[in-house]
């Protein structure tokens, strides 16, 4: 179902924080080397749908939107560990 990490030229597995800022989402993202298309994998930490998708996103940071309550999360930048 996942990709060789080595076939992709984005990946990313993280957990989603709701509002509240409980843990209650999940995704995993990726962009397979000279494609466009993202696919995703899902869990809405909003209001718990899973959904999987391909889309293409033309800014950073993405913004997968879920189909169901409608909201976006954001995938910002994960920060550099000193």
């Amino acid at each position: 179902m996942f990709p060789n990490i080595g076939d992709t030229n984005y990946f990313t597995n993280r957990a989603l924080d709701n509002e509240k800022g409980e843990t209650t989402g999940k995704i995993v993202m990726w962009r397979m080397k000279g494609k466009e298309e993202f696919r995703y994998i899902l869990k809405c930490p909003f209001c718990g749908h899973e959904q999987e998708k391909r889309e293409e996103f033309t800014k950073k940071p993405y913004r997968p939107r879920c189909e169901k309550c409608g909201k976006s999360v954001v995938i910002a930048k994960l920060k550099k560990k000193k």
